[in-house]
């Protein structure tokens, strides 16, 4: 809450000292230790070179006209030069007071998104299979990623792309048809390269519960269309059971098949032919992705007439343009980092801007379960499927656990610490902090200690040193949703919480909160539990993540 004010008055003093500086200098205001105060700036260590002025004697200037500042307590200098600042406790007190009011909005900030139209595609699992845990990842991330920017004033929107076309599609038809004709009385032998597992003799069931062997009556490209409009319709309605236990909707689904249809992959291609950026060699089409920024040019159109992945990749792209998108983030996996200097070259050279398209790269997710790596393989039907996750750890846990690391990191998934109902377990941990503080007003109302009693002139009662460190904790964080919106490392939410809960549980355990004979206290204490858990509900609903009041 306070971040941007301290920004603007440091600002402000370099202007008046006369110090150069500029947006490219690494200026910071980062929060230190408790006991070094509330905000710390390095200003005076990145700017002394440029200014031909020793750190120190900088920082103390700095620091002289920032402790006449009306909010600020004091001000202090430590080697090699940075300034530690702490702010007046009425400021803190006064932070209470408007996590009440504003209550499920705080930390909300329409201004900050103005209303910008964002577009984040995420999953966008191929209809061959059912979703496994690596989409659960991606799911958790970008649902919460969305989720975030419309509370900071984005005009945000998920979307789920269909990748209903091509090789997987047809191996995926071919192996229902096989375990159909099964299913019919056919002696088959499975080749070992059709999809396995038991999904898709369920499918096949569904179809023949369905169709009999009528379908064997068809005409073989007859028989291949009816097959696929099934398979493709089972494998993603069961997708959209999976993603709505894990709390995640959709507000786009978009179809390769359809935009094949609509002329999008002709149109591409037309397009760069017509401005000389395509060319013919060994009997294919080549793209001069080169001369765009690629390390070479690719290839668009195949000697057989197929056009490769790349083409109908770079016609989805085109509609999120044509659709007035301002920025657009794709959550793909760690395979896909060749894949987009050529992406971004094809939409240079159709004439739209690359830099609003922002990439966010997901490492693997690696599952343990008794200390033992789970294998998987989707070919093979060794799947962990999200359905399997969810039933046994649970929606909330699953979603916390992907979010605890950066998205560029690998996650390694214990199993059986996320099935501890125990401390040891941080999304148990998080949760009951909320159901413990429920759990306090509860009690206090028996008391017949209830809020609306209270006075604002019972904070000046809070003088605990833990009672402003979680004040403290508390003003970051609007500061803490900015953060991690703009650099999309989504487990500064996590921590946020987990930090957040840590300072609960010790001022449970360190500081009696009712006290019947002290009414004033009392009623400033559960004032200050109460604004916790305003924040820990607004947190986890982020996260999309539940807030039990009872555990």
């Amino acid at each position: 809450m306070f971040q941007n004010y301290l920004k603007l008055r440091i600002v402000k003093i370099l202007d008046k000292l006369k110090i150069k500086y500029s947006k490219a200098d690494n200026i910071s205001l980062k929060y230190p230790s408790p006991e070094f105060g509330d905000y710390a700036t390095n200003a005076a260590l990145v700017l002394s070179k440029k200014n031909k002025i020793k750190p120190m004697i900088l920082a103390k200037r700095i620091a002289v006209r920032l402790a006449k500042d009306k909010k600020v307590d004091k001000v202090k200098v430590a080697k090699p030069g940075f300034v530690n600042i702490t702010l007046k406790k009425k400021l803190y007190r006064e932070v209470l007071q408007t996590i009440q009011e504003e209550n499920s909005e705080f930390g909300s900030d329409k201004q900050f998104g103005q209303n910008k139209k964002v577009l984040v595609e995420f999953v966008s699992a191929n209809p061959t299979g059912p979703l496994n845990i690596v989409n659960a990842r991606a799911a958790a991330f970008g649902d919460t990623f969305v989720r975030l920017l419309k509370f900071l004033g984005y005009n945000a929107y998920s979307e789920f792309y269909i990748n209903d076309a091509g090789n997987q599609v047809d191996i995926l038809v071919e192996s229902v048809e096989l375990r159909y004709r099964q299913l019919s009385g056919e002696s088959i032998i499975y080749p070992e390269e059709a999809y396995q597992g038991e999904y898709i003799k369920n499918i096949a069931l569904k179809i023949y519960l369905k169709y009999g062997i009528k379908l064997l009556n068809l005409s073989k490209k007859e028989r291949f269309n009816e097959l696929l409009e099934n398979s493709l319709n089972i494998v993603l309605n069961e997708q959209v059971k999976d993603l709505k236990k894990f709390n995640v909707t959709f507000d786009n689904w978009i179809s390769e098949r359809k935009l094949r249809d609509k002329g999008y992959i002709e149109d591409v291609l037309t397009y760069l032919a017509e401005k000389g950026y395509t060319y013919e060699k060994d009997g294919a089409i080549w793209f001069t992705s080169s001369k765009f920024g690629d390390d070479k040019d690719r290839v668009l159109m195949k000697t057989d007439g197929n056009v490769t992945y790349f083409v109908p990749d770079v016609a989805y792209h085109l509609t999120k343009y044509e659709r007035g998108y301002e920025l657009l983030y794709d959550l793909f996996g760690p395979d896909h980092q060749g894949h987009v200097p050529r992406l971004k070259a094809a939409i240079t050279a159709l004439g739209y801007p690359a830099d609003i398209l922002k990439i966010i790269y997901l490492q693997q997710v690696n599952f343990f379960s008794k200390g033992k790596k789970i294998k998987m393989s989707k070919r093979k039907g060794a799947i962990y499927r999200m359905r399997n996750l969810i039933e046994e750890v649970g929606t909330d846990v699953a979603r916390f656990f992907f979010l605890m690391r950066r998205a560029n990191s690998h996650l390694d998934f214990d199993i059986e610490l996320a099935k501890t109902q125990s401390v040891e377990n941080p999304v148990y941990y998080v949760q009951y902090a909320h159901a413990r503080i429920c759990s306090i007003i509860r009690k206090a109302k028996m008391k017949n200690f209830t809020l609306n009693k209270f006075k604002p002139d019972y904070l000046q009662r809070l003088k605990e040193k833990l009672e402003f460190q979680i004040i403290r904790e508390l003003s970051r964080f609007p500061e803490i949703l900015k953060i991690a919106a703009i650099t999309t490392e989504l487990n500064i939410l996590t921590q946020y919480l987990t930090d957040l809960a840590t300072l609960f549980h010790n001022y449970y355990h360190k500081i009696p909160i009712i006290n019947s004979d002290d009414t004033e206290l009392t009623m400033a204490r559960l004032y200050l539990i109460s604004s916790v858990k305003i924040v820990l509900v607004n947190c986890l609903h982020l996260l999309g993540i539940s807030a039990p009041k009872k555990m």
